[in-house]
């Protein structure tokens, strides 16, 4: 049983240019470690550095000791060889751990299958209970394209629990959960850590950091610029951007609601969906007026992202009707995606994508220009593929993309879930301007009913989610 991990003077390259500066953190038995820090700060590369999936194009130096095992030196067969068995991980895109042409209870069953070496019985019943405890127990035949991304992340989240490994990595593990599971997901990760676990939890949720008893870091331009005891670095905040994140709640927001002009852009009337026969909403209707933020809430798996499909043309109904506004194009009805990896070709430059874009819709690359200063984004990020930049960036690039083809509508699918608290509130800032400026209607998919409540003019509550 391992005792330890000893991150030593940690760098971490992207070509000549160092990302991760000098980082030195320790996880050990019963003292977990957190990571709390900006999008693209390096949170992610330092997780990966442990686990071993850096991409080729970046370089490392220092140690990550594994007892007296030196991780980095290890060649990648070696490396591959403790995972699942020795180490495990809950990814932040849930979508890339599973396997869309298996079921999902057949792909925990491999687990206990093939690592365990139990037999088919044994498999399916620690299988069912695994799925029991993320509630998942309906969705056994479920692929995981059928699943919402709330669901995907309780899925994987029971594959990582059937590993029994005895490394856990966690990358942001309650991305796009509501507050039930969220708690439910912390709970689970408090008992890894009473089995003598070495934890270590990524995170853009200060409520986990409170929660999980351990150490925290926190990280920002790729340095660490406070470590120590949880409870002390949040009660005593000493660097200005730790100061800023625990005055990131929605509550705390001085901002007004946009006005609207009651000029309807879609009517929703009396919409009902299934799926597989199982009724996910029924009889729904709804007006959203040109200028309108409208928020839908509600659990994990409540057909939030179908309705937004649904009003898209992405999704049939099964019933009712969804009128639009005939002089917008379709071109101009846009979507921001909840997982932005899955919205970009992976082996296509940033730069490339939208330059396609820019040229087939005679878009001038100024405007570009305007909207990554806007976004406080380096214009350097887009010489770079998908899997190079964070999940926050890769968002924000997301919305930047839908933004160029100057839309009246957008459907933010939880467009900022993955994003820290501070650029989550720069983020949906800069969407209320751009509604009060373009006079763009925003459908907003979270689960974050503060958030809703404090900026959107219509909340629609799913399931009597409240």
């Amino acid at each position: 049983m391992y005792k330890q991990i000893k991150i030593k003077n940690l760098d971490i390259y992207a070509k000549n240019e160092k990302i991760v500066k000098n980082i030195n953190l320790e996880i050990s038995v019963n003292k977990p470690l957190v990571l709390l820090g900006e999008s693209g700060s390096g949170k992610s590369l330092i997780m990966d550095a442990v686990i071993g999936t850096l991409a080729n194009s970046l370089k490392t130096k220092g140690e990550i000791l594994l007892d007296d095992i030196d991780l980095l030196k290890l060649d990648y067969k070696k490396r591959e060889k403790l995972w699942g068995k020795q180490i495990a991980l809950l990814p932040q895109e849930p979508w890339r751990a599973l396997d869309p042409t298996m079921k999902i209870l057949e792909q925990v069953k491999e687990v206990h299958k093939y690592i365990h070496k139990k037999d088919n019985k044994t498999s399916y019943i620690e299988s069912i209970k695994d799925l029991k405890e993320v509630e998942l127990e309906k969705n056994t035949d479920s692929y995981s394209f059928e699943l919402s991304g709330g669901m995907c992340q309780r899925a994987t989240l029971a594959i990582t629990h059937a590993a029994n490994a005895q490394v856990i990595l966690v990358d942001e593990p309650t991305k796009g959960l509501d507050k039930e599971l969220c708690d439910s997901v912390v709970e689970k990760l408090q008992e890894e850590v009473s089995k003598r676990r070495l934890v270590f939890i990524i995170t853009h949720d200060i409520d986990i950091a409170k929660k999980i008893d351990g150490t925290l870091g926190i990280v920002v331009d790729g340095n660490l610029v406070e470590y120590g005891n949880s409870k002390e670095v949040l009660d005593n905040p000493k660097h200005e951007y730790t100061k800023e994140l625990l005055s990131s709640e929605p509550l705390s927001w001085d901002i007004q609601k946009v006005k609207i002009n009651n000029t309807r852009l879609i009517k929703v009337e009396n919409v009902s969906k299934s799926f597989n026969k199982n009724l996910i909403f029924k009889n729904l209707s709804f007006d959203l007026n040109k200028g309108e933020i409208v928020s839908i809430v509600g659990k994990s798996g409540s057909g939030k992202s179908t309705l937004g499909n649904i009003m898209l043309d992405l999704i049939k109904l099964d019933k009712g009707k969804i009128k639009k506004d005939t002089h917008a194009n379709k071109i101009q009805y846009q979507k921001i995606y909840q997982d932005p990896p899955s919205a970009f070709l992976p082996n296509q430059l940033l730069f490339d994508g939208l330059k396609d874009l820019m040229l087939l819709h005679n878009i001038s690359e100024s405007k570009l220009d305007n909207m990554l200063i806007e976004f406080k984004l380096d214009k350097l990020l887009l010489s770079r593929l998908p899997d190079e930049v964070s999940g926050g960036e890769l968002q924000r690039i997301a919305i930047i993309r839908a933004l160029l083809l100057n839309p009246v509508f957008l459907f933010a699918d939880e467009a900022t879930s993955r994003l820290d608290p501070i650029s989550q509130k720069e983020v949906i800032l800069l969407l209320i301007n751009l509604v009060k400026k373009n006079n763009l209607s925003l459908l907003i998919i979270t689960h974050d009913i503060n958030l809703a409540k404090k900026i959107s003019n219509q909340v629609i509550y799913l399931n009597d989610y409240k």
